[in-house]
């Protein structure tokens, strides 16, 4: 019976010590408009993201994200949200967003979705009725007072001021769409009201952008009220606590801040740091990484991008060659990470001049929301119809049929990553180390040890890993990049110069890491033990 209670005791405290599933994620982020078109209008809806879900589970992700679903305008002139809880028809309604949240949970898949903050429609009630001034209403968008002939002054954040008649005032706008004023108390409760109502729908969680450039400050103060209204909306409905990722342009270190500073914030601030526009030197690299982690609060760690939406995906950034050493460090890293659409496959932009359509979509056009490529056919069975955007220019090969038949392909390489950073041989504890161009990424103090050898350099690289210290003397490649000399399998002597061609990466994995010998702590307490033995001696002979 004492057997039984302490075998009962060690793994209550074992599972106690796990740490939550959104810790560690892979997130793979859904553009629903070019995931999968289910009925031959050219735009992707929830059908054929339900249709599709699982091959996002087949690539070993643990969470969807999906892009922007509430109800948008369908007049170009007046873009912009007019209602953020309502699913916009040109996508589905209601009834098919809770058939896409029970086919999620099926696969075992949490479902995020984004919350657009920024703008609404100045065609949208919400406008109106601040342009009326309704109570409750008159500060949720970005007014300036004023004369009709003395426009407002520039102001960041702003792109123009526009004059409404009957308010007789000028709202200012980013787009075309109408400025959300972040800083109004009527705005913080509104969004906290949005989000409950999609958690009560079954969500896990929510995406945030919050920056507010008008007023810093509003920002942090509407994402504490957020969490803090989420929490307690998850305890009055006996759901489980929402996953808040807030989203941030501002760097690692005013970014930071969105975690709260030991009160209530973000689970995860989201790192630009492996999605720079440029493609960076290794250095600047580690630097960016170190960075994110270090300024992000004790026990907190980033969530990993691989590309930002709406900008270049990584074979357009930084060409084929990079995309597998770019989806290895971020699976690789402590933290979170979240696959772009497409980054998997190594899917390019497309070429907007190609576009030939004048329709009111409810995403605006940018090269790197090319339909998703499921296969080399003329559309590549993204539709029955004309796609909204044209393919990417690499489609014909840089597809899903054809890379998910090879084991050696972008997708072969994140499968084999994402279901490494799930094994015992991960550890809690990272290294970061650079020898010229090429960076390593070190996971130790699990089972065993994990690495990542990346070249990120324009030329051939030798590197002599056993200049690392700990490192046993020999590891197993678990996966390679596409071309690389290093096959999956094959064992990798560390006292070998180990020589990558540019872009080439590899996943390596070994014995636990032993650091023989005594450490620097062990000296240092050696060399005090040693000078009061002389002390005491010193003084027992006076």
């Amino acid at each position: 019976m004492l057997l039984v209670a302490v075998v009962s005791l060690l793994l209550h405290s074992l599972l106690a010590e796990q740490p939550p599933w959104w810790r560690g994620a892979v997130y793979y982020r859904v553009l629903v408009d070019s995931f999968k078109d289910s009925d031959g209008d050219g735009l992707g809806d929830l059908q054929g993201t339900i249709k599709q879900l699982s091959y996002v589970r087949a690539l070993g992700a643990d969470a969807v994200i999906l892009s922007p679903i509430v109800s948008k305008s369908t007049d170009c002139s007046t873009p912009g949200t007019l209602d953020f809880t309502d699913v916009d028809a040109r996508y589905g309604d209601i009834d098919k967003f809770n058939v896409l949240v029970e086919k999620s949970k099926k696969l075992e898949l949490k479902l995020l979705i984004t919350l657009p903050l920024q703008t609404i429609s100045s065609s949208s009630e919400l406008f109106n009725s601040s342009a009326d001034r309704r109570p409750g209403y008159e500060d949720i968008l970005v007014w300036r007072n004023g004369k009709e002939d003395e426009v407002p002054e520039d102001f960041q954040g702003v792109d123009k001021w526009t004059w409404h008649e009957k308010r007789a005032a000028y709202y200012g706008s980013s787009k075309d769409e109408a400025l959300v004023n972040l800083c109004s108390d009527a705005v913080g409760s509104m969004f906290a009201d949005v989000q409950c109502a999609w958690l009560k729908r079954g969500v896990a969680g929510v995406v945030l952008s919050p920056d507010y450039f008008v007023d810093y400050d509003c920002s942090l103060r509407l994402v504490k009220k957020m969490v803090t209204a989420g929490m307690g909306c998850a305890r009055n409905e006996n759901m489980d606590p929402p996953i808040i990722l807030v989203e941030t342009s501002l760097g690692p270190e005013i970014g930071a801040k969105y975690y709260g500073e030991g009160s209530s914030g973000a689970n995860s601030v989201i790192s630009y740091g492996l999605a720079a526009p440029q493609r960076r030197s290794a250095a600047t690299l580690a630097l960016h990484l170190h960075a994110a982690m270090l300024y992000a609060p004790q026990d907190t760690v980033p969530t990993w991008l691989t590309s930002v939406s709406n900008e270049s995906r990584i074979a357009t950034r930084y060409g084929n060659d990079m995309v597998d050493a770019i989806l290895l460090l971020a699976l690789t890293l402590p933290g979170a990470v979240i696959v772009q659409q497409g980054d998997e496959l190594g899917a390019a932009d497309t070429i907007l001049e190609w576009a030939e359509t004048t329709e009111c979509w409810p995403t605006k056009a940018a090269a790197s929301a090319a339909p998703f490529p499921w296969d080399d056919s003329p559309t590549a069975s993204f539709t029955s119809g004309k796609p909204w955007l044209p393919l990417a220019t690499n489609y014909r090969y840089a597809n899903a049929k054809t890379e998910f038949a090879n084991d050696l392909s972008h997708i072969g390489v994140m499968r084999t990553a994402a279901a490494m950073r799930k094994s015992p041989a991960i550890g809690p504890h990272i290294e970061i180390n650079r020898f010229g161009e090429t960076l390593t990424v070190l996971r130790w103090g699990g089972a065993g040890s994990l690495l990542v050898v990346a070249n990120l350099g324009l030329g051939q690289s030798e590197v002599q890993l056993s200049k690392i210290p700990g490192l046993p003397p020999e590891m197993t490649v678990a996966a390679a990049s596409g071309g690389s000399s290093l096959s999956s399998g094959s064992h990798i002597n560390m006292e070998k110069l180990l020589k990558l061609s540019s872009g080439e990466a590899a996943l390596l994995a070994g014995p636990p890491r032993h650091c023989g010998g005594p450490g620097p702590v062990d000296k240092i307490t050696n060399k005090l033990s040693e000078g009061w033995q002389k002390l005491n001696k010193y003084f027992s002979n006076l």
